[in-house]
């Protein structure tokens, strides 16, 4: 009788060290979502509506910017890149800060000569709800930037950025670009 109990003890544990070495089984993998994403995006000109003031700035320096700096004033300007020349860049920062609160920060960098007025829409959302800001900046410099706070909920969150940006040679869109994080 003793016999018997010793082996079912034993065999009992050899069942639980047997389901305790094989490890967890194997779960799904949960898809990776960053708690800081940045995203950039052109500022882009178009080239047909550059002013008589802004083809001079580019000339002046050397500004190859829709053919600017080597075509004659009395000349039309080349247009044929499909939503314009590159004339800087934006971007877009998201930052997960603990409780729902979220950072979203921008920045923007001309290739165009110094920046004279950003207006730029941040659209920013999450499971507490969503709203919009727009930033604007009227202020020569070179690289314009900008952030807010906001409570967003946990969980997915979502910004998206658009505008413009004027510079001593042309006015620039900045191209539509969203990024996506989750806020913990």
């Amino acid at each position: 009788m003793r016999m018997r109990t010793i082996a079912a003890a034993l065999g009992g544990i050899g069942v639980v060290s047997a389901l305790l070495g094989a490890g967890p089984a194997a779960s799904a993998e949960i898809p990776h979502m960053p708690l800081s994403e940045s995203i950039s995006s052109p500022l882009l000109v178009d080239c047909s509506s550059m002013t008589v003031n802004g083809r001079g700035y580019a000339q002046l320096h050397g500004i190859a910017l829709c053919g600017a700096d080597t075509i004659p004033l009395d000349q039309p300007l080349r247009v044929e890149a499909v939503g314009g020349e590159e004339c800087g860049t934006a971007s877009l920062t998201v930052t997960s800060r603990g409780g729902g609160l979220a950072t979203i920060a921008w920045r923007v960098a001309s290739t165009s000569g110094p920046i004279v007025d950003v207006e730029l829409d941040a659209a920013f959302s999450g499971r507490a709800g969503g709203t919009m800001r727009r930033f604007s900046v009227r202020e020569p410099t070179p690289h314009a930037a900008g952030a807010t706070v906001a409570f967003l909920g946990v969980g997915r969150a979502t910004a998206t950025m658009s505008g413009t940006v004027e510079t001593f040679a042309a006015t620039c869109r900045i191209a539509p670009a969203s990024v996506r994080v989750h806020l913990r």
